[in-house]
């Protein structure tokens, strides 16, 4: 299965009413109903993927002077992803964040489409691509580190 994840930044300032109103249901320049949205199409078929709510990611990885660093991240939504060579990738995002997921299965063209749409009310970090992390749960060593 092709498996594509998008996640969404939706924009608390909506407002389905005036799209009603004025643009037939549609946003508009002034009313924009997502602020940006990254989407990923895992390398290679997905054999199986697991959706773990409420779970612990490690980030991990080196700092500028190669001294390597693992945090745990508890709170977490993370899409657990296993290709048929046996790759395993892992995507993540912080309950708190995500106002609402959809899943969308097309069989006909063997693809699953993962949505996480995501509140734009609270601060986060996105220290890769596919990670985005609550700022209040990232850690502060690395914020020192970096800056």
């Amino acid at each position: 299965m092709n498996l594509h994840l998008h996640f969404i930044l939706v924009n608390s300032e909506f407002s389905q009413g005036l799209a009603d109103d004025l643009y037939e249901g549609q946003e508009s320049e002034d009313n924009i109903k997502y602020l940006w949205e990254d989407e990923f199409k895992v390398a290679g078929t997905v054999k199986e993927f697991k959706i773990k709510n409420n779970s612990t990611y490690t980030l991990a990885g080196y700092f500028p002077d190669e001294t390597a660093f693992s945090f745990e991240i508890p709170e977490m939504s993370v899409c657990d992803c296993m290709t048929e060579s046996g790759e395993q990738m892992l995507f993540a995002v912080s309950k708190k964040l995500i106002k609402k997921t959809e899943k969308i299965i097309k069989e006909e063209e063997d693809e699953t489409h993962m949505y996480f749409y995501l509140k734009d009310t609270l601060p986060m970090e996105n220290p890769m691509n596919g990670v985005y992390i609550l700022k209040t749960d990232f850690p502060k060593e690395l914020k020192k580190k970096n800056s």
